[in-house]
């Protein structure tokens, strides 16, 4: 009778041992992944990686105001270059014999021509008079001046235009209107609101320095 006993268990434990192998043996059945995201939506340009040739950024649409057309754009932040808000074909490149800005923006006729007229700050000169003594230091605006205190702020007005501004588009840029592919939510937080079509930059040059 024990004899009987073992011998079952042992036959059980065989079976049991064989089922387990061929389940072991059986090939596990692939898995399908379905992309969760697509090629076309990694990045701005709503393209495949593959259409290099073909993917164009969208068209740069400059304004198509004409210049006395009375818009404006708000400044960015306190005395930033305003942006140019009209048309500028045939006005550039600017040269020193050809600047068509200051027909308009002179202070004494942008009032007439519905423009923002031109600072203080570009009729004034931030280069200090130089001069070399005679024993070879450096004197600026009547000082002596070393390595260690070589620089000097100072405001000289001028009766006409600093020539160091006439290249208007160096700091005055068009606005495209095209379609913005990221939404721009910068709020500029003024000093003062008149300061959003105003510039104050040679009243505050030296604040927080002097």
């Amino acid at each position: 009778m024990k004899m009987k006993m073992i011998l079952g268990a042992l036959i059980a434990a065989t079976l049991l041992f064989v089922g387990c192998s061929e389940k072991a043996a059986e090939p596990a059945k692939a898995q399908v992944v379905k992309p969760t995201v697509s090629e076309e939506s990694l990045g701005l340009r709503k393209t495949d990686l593959y259409s290099e040739k073909t993917t164009l950024p969208d068209e740069t649409k400059y304004a198509t105001a004409a210049p006395m057309s009375g818009k404006f754009i708000d400044r960015a932040f306190d005395n930033a270059p305003p942006m140019i808000p009209h048309d500028v074909e045939g006005m550039l490149p600017i040269t020193t014999n050809d600047n068509q800005c200051v027909s308009c923006h002179a202070p004494e006729l942008a009032s007439s021509m519905m423009a923002t007229p031109m600072p203080k700050s570009h009729f004034t000169s931030f280069r200090p008079v130089t001069t070399i003594a005679d024993d070879g230091s450096v004197v600026k605006e009547g000082k002596k001046f070393s390595g260690e205190n070589s620089t000097l702020t100072v405001a000289h007005s001028l009766d006409t235009m600093n020539k160091a501004r006439f290249n208007c588009s160096q700091c005055h840029a068009p606005q495209s209107t095209g379609d913005l592919l990221v939404e721009n939510n910068f709020r500029p937080d003024f000093q003062d609101e008149s300061m959003k079509r105003a510039s104050s930059m040679l009243d505050t040059l030296n604040a927080g320095v002097e």
